[in-house]
């Protein structure tokens, strides 16, 4: 979710008028591939501790030079100058805020039914594009518990607005046996290590965020992984008000 600092540069876009795919017109496959590449090489940096030339050799480049004239072309500078810049400007920009609790666990592996949205979306709209995406098949799926999910793929920070990508769906546990409608995919995620963390409101998702990365991570010894970050949304009532929570599930580096 950085791992990641949830979408909050725009209002909702609707998805590429390319289709599913996601580029913007005039922008030939090859060079759709290559932005999502270096986009990819970008995360890995700035969420990682992964060396340059592993972060090449992962993204798809045969070289240190290849990949570091291939960064500087589309982003400007090298990339050690780019993690170096990104985490100075982050550091002292966003604002940190401890979340309700905070524990690593061994997460097993999760079935979902999920579909894709393209385009940034400000964290105070998500609940309602689940809502949009999500609420009318919710029938459909019986047998089944079911927890309305969903997991972001890029850093707003990195990666085009348009281009964004957030998943929406359901973490299903049960004999749910097929998604609920052909615009949603079944998605087995692997089992990780991760560092669940609980949060109460929306306005405060971005700045458990910071608090993970710039003060609770150097001091335990741990890294993320760059891997989507995983959001339930449940919603607990109280006598006064009806409180939000959200459960965030954020991939660790596995080093041992």
């Amino acid at each position: 979710m950085e791992a990641l600092i949830p979408p909050s540069l725009s209002g909702i876009q609707a998805k590429s008028p390319s289709g599913q795919l996601g580029w913007q017109r005039g922008i030939s496959p090859g060079r759709y591939r290559d932005s999502l590449r270096l986009e990819r090489a970008a995360l890995l940096l700035c969420r990682t501790p992964m060396q340059v030339l592993d972060i090449a050799i992962s993204c798809g480049y045969r070289s240190h030079a290849i990949f570091t004239r291939a960064f500087h072309g589309y982003f400007g500078v090298s990339p050690s100058d780019y993690r170096r810049r990104f985490h100075d400007r982050l550091r002292d920009t966003i604002t940190r805020r401890a979340p309700e609790a905070l524990t690593i666990e061994a997460r097993p592996q999760i079935r979902c039914f999920l579909t894709r949205h393209y385009g940034d979306v400000p964290m105070r709209d998500q609940p309602s594009l689940w809502r949009h995406y999500a609420q009318p098949w919710r029938h459909h799926l019986k047998g089944c518990e079911v927890t309305r999910t969903w997991i972001y793929h890029d850093d707003p920070n990195i990666t085009p607005a348009g281009r964004m990508r957030i998943d929406f769906g359901f973490k299903v546990e049960g004999d749910c046996m097929t998604p609920p409608a052909m615009a949603f995919r079944q998605v087995r995620i692997p089992a990780r290590r991760q560092v669940k963390m609980h949060v109460a409101g929306r306005e405060n998702i971005a700045g458990a965020f910071a608090h993970l990365l710039y003060e609770w991570l150097p001091t335990h010894n741990e890294w993320l992984s760059g891997e989507p970050v995983m959001v339930t949304w449940r919603e607990t009532s109280s006598p006064h008000a009806q409180l939000e929570r959200f459960e965030l599930g954020v991939p660790l580096l596995t080093i041992h």
